[in-house]
């Protein structure tokens, strides 16, 4: 079998619920010289045995091992074991527009001074209907503008790069939260990011911010601050950056408290216009129906 092209690397644990979909929106591509793997994070639902169970042989499921290792490593073993020329990150219960692929490939062969790319993303509601959007910078100074005051311009899940440059900058698998902050201060002086216009990328994330979850990120965010902020800035303004993580979290906390979480979140997004919203509800009906190759089907 000829070695593809792209690879698409997606972690998982216990996602039962929603891998296959996330998978559909792979073979919904329109760009097809893909592979796709799958790798487990020790799970305790049938998510592996649905990995089992698809039928293609451009799609890998890394053999389980059955530990939780957490993301940074397991992004790591994608790359390693990555055949393709570029790779493409994804999250198990996120969808990919069917021209995501088509769209970053050509975006880095037409620039050839950018490392990576990610883009924009559409926010599903708990019940999967696109509900919000989070647009982002597209130049790597405005992505990096606030780099350590008001978060980096990226969606993580959406990036796309050379398999070897995920190689050279491997994430710290120490960070089992915030790893992807710390890779973009580890990188941003050396490297070229960009955004791509458009939506290509589709995202559960307005269910996720439980407070817990939440407060352990902005910890460690505020000790990864501390620790590249000191070298640019100075300890003083180091000192400001990494406080103001912890006043975020009380922030939250009392948001919270007083029922105001939801419009504290949304706050985050803007708005679809109706016609985004129609576009982007055609184009996750066409994922959903797309046709899995699954065994005993």
């Amino acid at each position: 079998m000829t070695d593809p092209l792209i690879s698409v690397g997606i972690p998982f644990y216990n996602c039962q619920t929603c891998l296959l979909d996330s998978v559909r929106s792979i073979f919904a591509q329109t760009y097809a010289n893909w592979e796709l793997l799958l790798v487990d994070d020790g799970s305790d639902d049938d998510s592996v045995q649905l990995a089992q169970s698809i039928d293609d042989p451009r799609v890998r499921l890394l053999p389980p091992d059955g530990k939780n290792r957490k993301l940074a490593a397991r992004l790591n073993q994608i790359a390693r074991n990555a055949r393709g020329e570029y790779l493409a990150r994804m999250d198990a219960d996120d969808l990919c527009h069917p021209q995501r692929l088509e769209t970053q490939l050509r975006f880095l062969l037409e620039h050839p001074e950018v490392d990576i790319v990610g883009g924009a993303s559409c926010i599903l509601d708990p019940q999967g209907r696109p509900a919000k959007k989070f647009i982002v910078a597209q130049t790597h100074d405005q992505i990096f503008k606030r780099k350590f005051t008001g978060g980096i311009s990226v969606v993580h899940p959406s990036l796309f790069a050379k398999t070897e440059w995920w190689r050279r900058w491997p994430y710290d698998e120490n960070n089992y939260r915030s790893q992807d902050y710390e890779l973009w201060l580890r990188t941003c002086n050396d490297n070229v990011f960009a955004n791509i216009p458009g939506i290509y990328y589709y995202t559960n994330e307005f269910v996720s911010y439980a407070l817990g979850k939440y407060a352990r990120s902005k910890h460690r965010g505020a000790k990864i601050v501390w620790h590249y902020a000191r070298k640019e800035a100075g300890l003083l303004s180091a000192a400001y950056y990494a406080a103001r993580r912890y006043q975020h979290i009380v922030m939250y906390a009392l948001a919270i408290g007083l029922g105001f979480r939801n419009r504290l979140i949304a706050r985050r997004y803007q708005p679809l216009t109706e016609q985004e919203r129609a576009e982007i509800t055609q184009i996750l009906d066409q994922i959903r129906n797309t046709e899995l190759p699954l065994k005993n089907s």
